[in-house]
Parts: structure tokens; sequence; C-alpha cells
């Protein structure tokens, strides 16, 4: 829990303890309202006071003791966190946001992920999951979301995309890819016309709501436009009607889900099978992973043929799981 949750937990306790207390005491000692409100603060504040002429009961004795340690206890859970949300913010936050601060101004090559919502929060684990193993910065100026995406262990630059200085904050400069997935379309629409007019070159892939807005941030310079629910809508669709080819790209295995994913090979001088045709280098039977296209001099190549000989230069697209993907990778991209 943060502090600031754990200091607004505090209070309400605080206030829960009088209100039970007031109560107990006009049920107890037949008090009037203001009279057991009074005795109650007094009681939690442990300033002292005079019990009611006679004293008080056994049974509003044993609720004072219950008040005051009930009420001293949410006292001083409320005050330290109060004093630990003081120290970090005076202490705590600004050493905090310099070493955010240097961490960023080290990020090369790095995706922004703007807005660390339901969408957002699934494109960063995604990212830091995969084999890509370019830094994720998140950008949030909901503080709760911020704090959230701290929790769950991002590096979050807290801030309003919208804004030109925050995306410079952030490296945009020096960025390879922009996403922008915050929850309102109108926001999306303005972080891509910004990110757009900083870097021409970026890629920029955003998130779209309604139907509509996909045209428009397109024309904003937007790269890419992702629909969730009209990519959803598809997925629904595909599996009611062919659902045979849907599990292709989705299969359930033992109760676990297995993807496949569709991945890019440039094939480098001094890889394993360079030289060698696509039958000889036995990619299909060694690495698992389907050849589906290969372009080479501007042109595309659909199923190639297992006498395709493999060239420097040359870039494949091939299908399989991540495991297999990774393994074509190794023959084609990496020098023995």
């Amino acid at each position: 829990m943060t502090l600031a949750r754990r200091f607004w937990a505090g209070s309400l306790l605080l206030v829960l303890v009088t209100i039970a207390g007031a109560i107990g005491y006009v049920f107890v000692e037949d008090l009037s309202v203001v009279d057991a409100i009074y005795t109650t603060i007094i009681t939690v504040s442990t300033v002292g006071f005079t019990e009611p002429r006679g004293g008080f009961s056994q049974g509003g004795q044993v609720l004072t003791i219950v008040v005051i340690l009930a009420g001293v206890g949410a006292v001083l859970y409320t005050a330290t966190a109060g004093i630990e949300m003081g120290i970090e913010a005076f202490v705590g936050g600004e050493r905090q946001r310099r070493r955010m601060e240097r961490e960023i101004a080290g990020l090369r090559d790095h995706i922004l992920v703007c807005g660390f919502g339901r969408i957002g929060r699934n494109v960063h684990d995604r990212l830091t999951a995969s084999v890509d193993e370019r830094p994720v910065l998140v950008i949030d100026d909901n503080p709760e979301r911020a704090d959230s995406a701290r929790e769950h262990g991002a590096m979050v630059l807290e801030g309003d995309a919208t804004r030109d200085e925050v995306l410079e904050a952030a490296g945009i400069d020096r960025a390879s890819v922009l996403i922008a997935c915050v929850r309102s379309d109108a926001d999306n629409l303005f972080i891509v016309l910004s990110a757009r007019s900083r870097r021409p070159d970026l890629l920029i892939i955003a998130r779209a709501t309604e139907a509509e807005s996909e045209r428009k941030l397109l024309l904003a310079g937007a790269n890419r436009v992702v629909a969730p629910q009209v990519v959803g809508a598809l997925r629904l669709a595909a599996l009611a009607v062919q659902p045979d080819v849907a599990d292709f790209i989705d299969l359930m295995v033992e109760g676990q889900v297995l993807e496949f994913r569709v991945e890019r090979f440039e094939v480098v001088e001094g890889a394993a099978a360079v030289g060698s045709t696509l039958g000889e280098a036995r990619v299909r039977s060694t690495t698992g992973t389907l050849v589906l296209a290969v372009q080479e001099s501007g042109r595309i190549a659909l199923n190639p043929s297992p006498d395709l000989v493999i060239r420097p230069g040359q870039v494949l697209y091939g299908i399989g799981t991540p495991d297999q993907v990774e393994q074509l990778r190794t023959i084609l991209c990496e020098v023995r």
C-alpha cells in the first residue's frame, strides 16, 4: 500500500472510531450527542477529561478503554504515514525524481508507452516479456496509475504525454517507438500530433476506441492504428465461423496457450545457413519454423521453393512458436 493510501486509510479509521465511540457513549452512558462526541474526541486525543458526575459505569469504562486503544492506534498510524509522506515529498521524492531523470537521460532506442490503463499494462507486459531487449518507459499523468506501474516494475515518467515538454523529458528524440494507448482518442490524437511534429521518422502506434478515430489518427501521423474492440470482434467472429483457422494462430495445448509469432529475419554474412538452400538447411525440420516469404532486391517471393539459396541481405519471414523462431534467428542472424 502506498503512503497516500495508508494516510487516507488511517484517517478513515480515525473517523470511524470517533463515530463508533460517540454512538457508544450515547447508548451506554446516555450522554447527549454533543457530549458523546466531545468525550470521544478528548479520549482519542489523550488530553484527559473529567468523567460525568458519578463516573462511568462499568460498560462505559470498557468502552473508554476500547476507544483509547483504537483511537490512539489510528492516530499514530495516520501521523506516521503523514510524516513519511512529508519526508518523501521533501527528501525522497526529489531524490527519486533525480534518479529517474538520470535513468531516462541514459535511454537509447527505447519504447514509449503512453498510458498505463488495462491496455497499457498489457502492452508493457508483452514488451518486457519479449526477446526484444529495448527498454520500455511508461508515461502517465495519473498518480495512482503511475504508482501502480512502479509497483509493477515499470520505469515511469509521471506527466501528461500530450505536452511537448513531457515527451522531451521522456527522450522522444532518442526513442525508436511510441505507443499512444491512453483512454481518450482525443488525447491519443494530441500525442500522435506532438510526437510526429517532433520526430518525422519515429514509428508511432496508436489505440483507437471509436472507429471514426482511426482515420484521424492516421492523418495525424500514426504509422499503425489498433482498435481493440474491432480486433476483439474479428477474433470472436473468427472463432464462431472459422474455429479451425482461428485455432491455427492461437492453439490450446494441455490447457496452455501456444502462440505463433510472425518474425522478420535479415540474413547476415557468416550465418550458419548462408550458401545453403532452404531444403539443404532443413529450416522446417530443424527449427520447426515455416518460412512464409523471402524478400530480396525489393521483391517478395511468397511460399519460397526449397531450392531457394539463402544469401546475406535477404529478409525472411517465418512463423512459429517463440522458441522455434529463436532457433531460426540463430542460423540466419548470428555469425558462426
